[in-house]
């Protein structure tokens, strides 16, 4: 009898414990958000830049020294600055989930006012100032991530950026007329982290902080002019004439963008 009884309290012990195997088994099945599938949205935020944004530079086409003209005509009267914006676009991309691996990719395009400058300011008195602005913003990006159960998914993301750069240049001296430099296609990089919550099913709001290079943009202007004062100074017909440009020659700049997306 006894014997019944231990078979019977085995069994029963054997039952359970496969029954709680089963049920953790479905638990961590169903532990991770299911993240997978397109998706498309809008966004909004704001352009800036944490880094120096430089200042002008005068040389002579042909690579002569004219440091002794520019420190006496401009001092220390060099500034640079970068006019933070507003940012908003659309964006659409796809997600793959493998367990607790979130990948996929996203592409986005924004109106951007962003712009930034650099400018110097001569003892004559003259104001040089170089600009360039960006419109149009947009990215083509990986990204990857990791879910569990709560309803936030953190990742990193990195891909090839476009931006359409308008360059421009003011000067009030008669001795200085250069041509306008070019607007152009500037084409670089973007990377940067940031984090999706899921509303529910088919909504989910993120935030992402993204750093951009969009390489050089032609922010130079070459000088003609009249043949004596400054033009004589800082670089003249047999040197070339002069170059004026920006330190900072590549376009880089950061976004704090808050999107909103659905799921379909």
């Amino acid at each position: 009898m006894k014997n019944i009884q231990l078979n019977s309290g085995k069994k029963l012990i054997i039952q359970t414990l496969i029954g709680v195997g089963m049920t953790l088994g479905a638990v961590s099945a169903q532990a991770e958000k299911d993240w997978s599938g397109g998706f498309a949205g809008v966004d909004f935020g704001v352009g800036f830049d944490l880094g120096n944004t430089g200042e002008l530079e005068f040389r002579r086409v042909d690579g002569t020294n004219n440091t002794a003209a520019i420190n006496n005509a401009f001092g220390r009267n060099f500034d640079g600055k970068f006019e933070a914006g507003e940012t908003f676009g659309l964006r659409a991309g796809y997600n793959f989930q493998r367990n607790n691996l979130v990948y996929g990719v996203i592409g986005d395009i924004s109106y951007a006012n962003i712009s930034e400058e650099q400018s110097a300011f001569s003892s004559t008195p003259a104001t040089y100032i170089e600009r360039r602005k960006l419109n149009t913003l947009a990215s083509l990006r990986g990204r990857l991530g990791y879910a569990n159960e709560s309803p936030i998914l953190p990742f990193v993301t990195a891909g090839i950026a476009y931006g359409d750069v308008k360059y421009s240049w003011e000067g009030n001296s008669p001795a200085f007329r250069g041509d306008n430099g070019r607007d152009t296609n500037g084409i670089g990089y973007v990377l940067g982290l940031g984090a999706d919550y899921m509303v529910n099913e088919k909504v989910t709001v993120g935030v992402e902080f993204l750093h951009y290079n969009l390489g050089e943009s032609d922010f130079k202007a070459r000088f003609s002019g009249e043949a004596g004062g400054a033009l004589a100074a800082f670089g003249n017909a047999a040197s070339g004439g002069t170059i004026q440009q920006g330190s900072e020659e590549d376009f880089a700049f950061q976004t704090l963008k808050v999107s909103v997306n659905w799921k379909f």
